[in-house]
């Protein structure tokens, strides 16, 4: 199984977006089973929840709920055991 981490700044609404956007993709490709998803962010706040627009968006536009959704630091994720880390920017990357 392979381990997908979605990395932003706060973890309240880009990397937590790709993160639900990718398991409703993998759901309906029905390919949920071979992957874990996870977001975190650099600067977050343990337990932050999304924001308000973010939860807006997806709910009108994908028909996904990430109301309870609660942000994760990078220092508190696991980090060191995903496959596959994906960078909102350069940044997030350094």
């Amino acid at each position: 199984m392979k381990r997908i981490m979605f990395v932003c700044t706060g973890n309240i609404c880009r990397s937590a977006m790709a993160d639900f956007l990718f398991r409703k993709k993998l759901e309906n490709l029905n390919l949920i089973k071979k992957a874990q998803v996870y977001s975190a962010g650099t600067y977050a706040y343990e337990g932050d929840m999304p924001t308000l627009d973010g939860i807006n968006v997806m709910k009108n536009i994908y028909d996904i709920d990430m109301s309870k959704h609660r942000a994760t630091p990078v220092r508190d994720s696991k980090i060191q055991e995903m496959d596959l880390i994906l960078c909102m920017t350069n940044s997030h990357k350094n």
